[in-house]
């Protein structure tokens, strides 16, 4: 295993590598719009016509993940129904068809209940979660949330890795939990967005770009992260848990990603262990989309796996 303190001048580098994984695209800011949010409300209604397949309740539906996840479950034959604080989309103009089987809740994940009661409508074939933040209040970098956020959210004082990410996630397991077991249900999917730095500890390498380079803010996110995924991954037999692990998520038509997407290309090409290869929002949203369906999909799917789930 490399020892990441002998490796000189290029610390620096390994550190710009490490913290653009998390911090430097738009990858976290998954839907959480921080603006004051009332109880869970329909905004717009889905057909009476729910399709075969059922529907897929997707937490934090109007960010960057989240849009693109929300149009490929209705492409696979699913209505949707999205939960987050903003409601509706950011952008408005999305086709009928995809729209006809969307319905936008607004709502507080934060409040158990606000999920509780979505599920308790009935007929969910599944639940992902992409609810994210980019910038916790306590990094002090909040305000750039304006800029590189998804949502253009800004973080209050309550607004922290723990609790949109772990406590959001928390209360989402519990009312999956509870909805399968009221409806005699196991194996119940369940995706949630993690990254693949949470599993630097197994990877060479990993652990010491963590220990020694990686900033503050960036071990509470991944703590959040780790707690989330183990929580997961002891819900079995209710729940299938799927947990994606992407690095960078880009999108072609974002060219501000494109230098730090060619670094992590890079990275991953000539063997940096603990740098992953970047995903497209579309192949990530298609592949959790699908990982809903497919029962043999269990735990953490890396960018191997996302590739496999788009063949």
């Amino acid at each position: 295993m490399m020892d990441i303190r002998r490796m000189g001048g290029s610390r620096q580098t390994l550190l710009l590598l490490a913290t653009i994984a998390v911090f430097y695209l738009p990858r976290l800011a998954q839907g959480f719009d921080l603006r004051p949010a009332q109880k869970s409300q329909p905004l717009r209604m889905m057909t009476a016509d729910f399709s075969k397949k059922g529907k897929i309740l997707v937490l934090g539906g109007t960010g960057f993940l989240g849009q693109t996840i929300c149009k490929r479950a209705t492409l696979e034959g699913y209505s949707v129904t999205s939960l987050s604080r903003r409601g509706l989309p950011p952008d408005q103009s999305s086709s009928a068809s995809s729209v006809s089987k969307i319905e936008y809740r607004k709502g507080d994940a934060r409040d158990k209940e606000s999920i509780t009661n979505i599920l308790q409508e009935g007929g969910y074939s599944g639940v992902i979660h992409c609810i994210g933040l980019l910038f916790d209040d306590a990094s002090g970098l909040g305000t750039y949330n304006r800029f590189v956020s998804g949502s253009g959210s800004l973080p209050d004082a309550d607004s922290t890795y723990d609790t949109i990410t772990r406590l959001s996630a928390f209360n989402a397991i519990d009312a999956t939990k509870e909805y399968a077991k009221n409806n005699q249900m196991t194996a119940f999917p369940f995706v949630f967005t993690s990254a693949a730095e949470a599993g630097w500890p197994d990877m060479p390498g990993g652990p010491q770009v963590e220990q020694y380079l990686a900033p503050e803010c960036m071990k509470r996110y991944l703590a959040a992260k780790r707690q989330v995924e183990a929580k997961l991954m002891g819900s079995q037999p209710l729940l299938r848990p799927v947990i994606a692990r992407p690095s960078l998520i880009y999108s072609l038509d974002r060219p501000a990603s494109y230098l730090p997407v060619g670094a992590f290309f890079v990275g991953n090409k000539i063997g940096l262990p603990f740098v992953d290869r970047p995903v497209t929002v579309q192949s990530l949203g298609n592949a959790m989309v699908r990982a809903i369906s497919r029962d043999n999909v269990v735990g953490v799917q890396r960018f191997m796996d996302i590739d496999q789930l788009n063949e």
